[in-house]
């Protein structure tokens, strides 16, 4: 299958083509349109010489049939002689081609050179007519060279950033890079999605599941990407993922990062929107005033958020984007106009942003507090206080999701019933053997009587 970058790709190509050959289609019609004009225009010039010829002939014809009359002739001899005038001039009118063609073929005359007439150019024959297809096979050639050259530069910045981490990734997990394909266990692949997008999975650690990392790159194999990313830079980014076994946190939700970025996926995920309120002050968790802290519970910001958080943070500001730590992750919202029916499952995660660098210092040491805060959350508990807290919290999320879900879970409800009326009634109808079928009326009179009561209460008294 291809990725939505081949797909774009494939599309400019196949827009390109086709403008390309319906510019060749329309120059052939045209360039054959003009061949019909320079052939009228010879010919032209031919059949003026030909209309030339010809009146020259009639001309000679018609002084030699032209005479003056005698002058010696009497009156009485004008009817006859005129009459036979006449025949004679018919006679001669026939007999004077036949005499000029033995002339001319007695006497041959020299051949007349050819004469060519000066026929213009055609105005679209130059280089200069198909600027048009210059600049699209310019841009196309130009796009495929950065597709190329982008492609290239993504997959030696990812190889470049796992083999960075790759030592550490080894100290922590037993299994690391498997590619999920092979029946045996492999290691040290990183798995590429798309051209900019890269995975890394690793498994076999006490305290979680299995850990996720995937490398959102810069779209640098597509041009259009690169010249937005002109305007508003982007960052090549890290996500990590852990899934925490659900004995090993306990319950709060808590997320911080930078204001700007951070500020707006709070809003479109489901536990951060729902459990969190946006804690004033963060100079007294010592993060930078960038930064925007969201908890749910205050003491479980001020216990994860320790010293050697703050070392880290501090140092290496630009390099994080945001930290997200919740034991009722469930995704982002659904879309407007969508609700589930169902309370959607919910597991404990931690995921951590950061930016890509090149310095492997900054690398290792954000990526050893993210396994500094995995152990941090492993070992601690919240107060008998905090604990009634976020149970009553997670209690009162329920309940309102259950009304909020009410209306719909009954039209769900009717809805499969009705369904199952239908295909015991379809049954019904498509029985061919008269005993069961009267059997199955039975069933139905029966079910449908039953339905029609009033329902009641059955009480016992002792």
């Amino acid at each position: 299958m291809f990725g939505t970058d081949e797909l774009r790709s494939l599309w400019v190509a196949v827009a390109v083509v086709v403008l390309c050959c319906a510019r060749c289609v329309l120059q052939v019609q045209y360039n054959h349109g003009a061949v019909d004009i320079d052939n009228n225009e010879f010919a032209e010039f031919e059949d003026v010489d030909d209309i030339v010829e010809h009146d020259d002939d009639f001309e000679q014809s018609a002084t030699e049939q032209v005479t003056p009359p005698s002058r010696t002739d009497t009156a009485t001899n004008i009817p006859s002689e005129e009459y036979e005038d006449e025949f004679l001039n018919d006679d001669d009118e026939f007999e004077r081609p036949e005499r000029k063609r033995e002339t001319e073929k007695g006497e041959p005359q020299p051949p007349q050179p050819l004469k060519f007439a000066d026929v213009p150019a055609h105005f679209r024959s130059n280089w200069a007519s198909y600027q048009v297809e210059a600049i699209v096979l310019l841009l196309l050639a130009v796009y495929m060279v950065n597709y190329v050259l982008g492609r290239s530069r993504n997959q030696a910045i990812a190889y470049s950033w796992f083999n960075d981490v790759a030592s550490l990734l080894q100290q922590q997990f037993t299994l690391v890079g498997d590619d999920g394909t092979s029946e045996e266990p492999t290691e040290g692949h990183l798995v590429k999605e798309t051209d900019a997008n890269y995975s890394i999975w690793c498994s076999g650690r006490a305290g979680c599941q299995g850990m996720l990392i995937q490398l959102k790159l810069q779209k640098r194999q597509d041009l259009i990407s690169v010249v937005m990313g002109l305007a508003r830079a982007k960052q090549d980014k890290a996500v990590i993922r852990i899934d925490v076994d659900p004995n090993e946190m306990d319950s709060f939700v808590l997320a911080f990062g930078k204001r700007k970025s951070f500020t707006k996926a709070v809003k479109e995920m489901t536990d951060l929107s729902k459990f969190t309120v946006e804690r004033k002050g963060v100079e007294r968790f010592g993060l930078p005033s960038s930064m925007a802290v969201f908890a749910e519970i205050s003491e479980a910001a001020t216990a994860i958020i320790d010293p050697a958080v703050q070392t880290v943070v501090r140092r290496y500001e630009s390099a994080i984007d945001y930290f997200h730590f919740s034991d009722q992750y469930s995704g982002p919202k659904p879309p407007e106009g969508e609700t589930y029916t169902r309370l959607p499952e919910t597991s404990r995660v931690l995921i951590f942003s950061i930016n890509m660098s090149n310095d492997a210092t900054e690398t290792d040491a954000l990526m050893r507090t993210v396994f500094y805060c995995l152990e941090k959350i492993r070992r601690y508990r919240l107060s008998r206080e905090g604990k009634l807290k976020a149970d009553k919290k997670r209690q009162s999320e329920q309940e309102a999701f259950l009304k909020t879900t009410h209306q719909a879970r009954q039209e769900a409800a009717q809805a499969r019933r009705e369904e199952k009326t239908r295909k015991r009634k379809q049954r019904l109808l498509e029985e061919e053997d008269p005993e069961k079928q009267r059997r199955l009326e039975k069933l139905e009179m029966k079910r449908d009587s039953k339905m029609r009561q009033p329902k009641m209460k059955q009480l016992k008294v002792k």
